[in-house]
């Protein structure tokens, strides 16, 4: 009698883990990309950085990517640790478009480098991002401690070159909209560097001027640098 009870509970336990399979395998199914490796701000995300996984709905994040065509090629604002759903909130199509406020893409070979400079030494802050400029360094006698005929000549850093985004002095994204505040006067946002792309040979070279120069921008119709 025992034994028949023992093999009627046998007989009902993968009864009823079959029923449960069934159950669980008839639910509908949804696929959403999930990073398998970490990935990096400013990098661009390949096919093999990610995959697509099959999930309840009830597990199906609202606004995870559905298919690798809406990652790969795109790059995160932030961050992404292996093992995480790849959230589209996150992406952007220019690198640093989110992550920094970049209104133009950072290209192959290139470096955000900033310009310190005030609304006089920039046409007189028309700008903004996608602009392409030309920049003039003008030897400072204050920085150099050189002056009259021994001052060096202005030089031509670079034309055409892409402005990436638009800062304040603090290092905030300069926006035409001050703060709204009804309790006191708010002042509006000045610019104080303008952030371009630059080749990434010319780095010490911009540095240096930067030490030793005033800046002067000018909008230029160059279509590339």
């Amino acid at each position: 009698m025992r034994a028949r009870r023992g093999v009627y509970l046998a007989f009902f336990l993968v009864a009823a883990l079959g029923a449960s399979a069934l159950v669980y395998f008839a639910q509908p199914r949804n696929g959403i990309v999930r990073a398998t490796t970490d990935i990096a701000v400013l990098t661009p995300i390949t096919a093999d950085m990610v995959e697509v996984v099959s999930v309840s709905p009830a597990d199906a994040p609202a606004n995870a990517a559905r298919s690798l065509d809406a990652v790969v090629g795109r790059y995160t604002s932030v961050p992404i640790l292996a093992g995480q759903d790849v959230d589209v909130r996150l992406l952007e199509t220019n690198p640093g478009q989110l992550a920094f406020g970049f209104g133009a893409p950072l290209d192959a070979g290139q470096v955000a480098f900033a310009i310190p400079v005030e609304p006089g030494q920039a046409v007189g802050g028309a700008l903004v991002p996608g602009a392409r400029v030309d920049i003039v360094a003008v030897p400072n006698a204050l920085k150099t401690q050189v002056s009259g005929a021994d001052l060096p000549s202005a030089v031509v850093l670079g034309q055409g070159l892409v402005v990436l985004t638009i800062r304040t002095p603090e290092g905030r994204q300069l926006s035409d909209e001050p703060a709204s505040d009804t309790n006191r006067v708010v002042i509006p946002p000045k610019l104080g560097s303008v952030v371009v792309a630059i080749p990434a040979a010319r780095l010490p070279e911009f540095a240096e001027a930067a030490l030793s120069s005033t800046f002067y921008l000018a909008l230029s119709p160059a279509a590339a640098p």
